[in-house]
């Protein structure tokens, strides 16, 4: 759901008619101001998403129609985003674009060389990862040197997550030095009692919500943590990207992360 999708606060439901309230703002909206430095940076480049295809990438932040080549990584063969995945040569993206669908952990993408990719995509991603340093150092492993990072984050003001506190960024570190895995569900109990229930009719309650993290490792959907972008340059920085663009929408926080260039012998 949107920022902005109207619901029934009372019933914990969307009014009849909500889908093409939403298809009308999206057809109205322009994209994301500083749009043009992203596209400069990606142009008729090849690149990796992790999850994806994501619907930011043709409209709001328009990157598919610029770049060369976009291979992907999901977590499973089938996910609540994406349904049914085959590994090969199924992923599309933008109008036309077929990449490699690689079916594996965002944690560790091993099968992949160092410095494969000119540049990495993350749209609401990494809040669904329980190591997320961990994350970082891999989807750099496998960005050449003057490769682009892009973090897309959700806004927690415009979602259920609006009552959590922001994660301190010591507590990523702890989950790096800790090897904090997957199956971790630390952040469970504040999950259930800050969650903005009227924001997820899907799991209307905290006996909901609570079933369904407990089958985290099998679904992904908790927000292990929460995101602003002091944290988010944080983030960028420990992973050694130099920040170079940043932004917030009504939804998200964006950042883009360059890798430094290698140096000449």
């Amino acid at each position: 759901m949107e920022a902005g999708d109207p619901v029934d606060a009372a019933a914990g439901r969307k009014p009849i008619g909500w889908k093409l309230l939403r298809n009308l703002r999206r057809a109205l909206r322009r994209p994301i101001p500083g749009h043009p430095v992203v596209q400069a940076a990606l142009r008729d480049q090849s690149g990796l998403e992790i999850g994806g295809p994501t619907k930011l990438f043709r409209r709001d932040l328009p990157i598919y129609r610029a770049v060369r080549a976009l291979d992907a990584v999901n977590f499973s063969h089938t996910t609540v985003w994406e349904g049914r995945l085959t590994e090969g040569r199924t992923f599309r993206w933008g109008r036309r674009g077929l990449g490699h669908q690689y079916i594996c952990d965002a944690t560790d993408l091993g099968r992949i060389a160092d410095a494969r990719y000119d540049f990495v995509l993350s749209s609401n991603n990494l809040e669904h990862i329980a190591n997320p340093l961990k994350a970082m150092a891999e989807w750099v492993r496998v960005l050449r040197p003057g490769g682009h990072l892009l973090l897309v984050l959700p806004r927690k003001e415009s979602n259920f997550d609006r009552r959590r506190p922001i994660t301190p960024f010591r507590h990523l570190l702890e989950d790096q030095e800790q090897g904090t895995t997957e199956h971790d569900l630390t952040h469970l109990e504040e999950i259930v009692a800050l969650h903005d229930y009227r924001m997820t009719p899907d799991t209307a309650d905290a006996e909901a919500l609570r079933a369904r993290g407990l089958e985290n490792f099998e679904n992904r959907c908790l927000h292990h943590h929460v995101y602003d972008p002091a944290l988010i340059e944080q983030v960028l920085r420990h992973a050694g990207l130099e920040p170079v663009w940043a932004a917030s929408t009504a939804t998200d926080h964006l950042a883009l992360g360059r890798k430094p260039a290698a140096r000449a012998r």
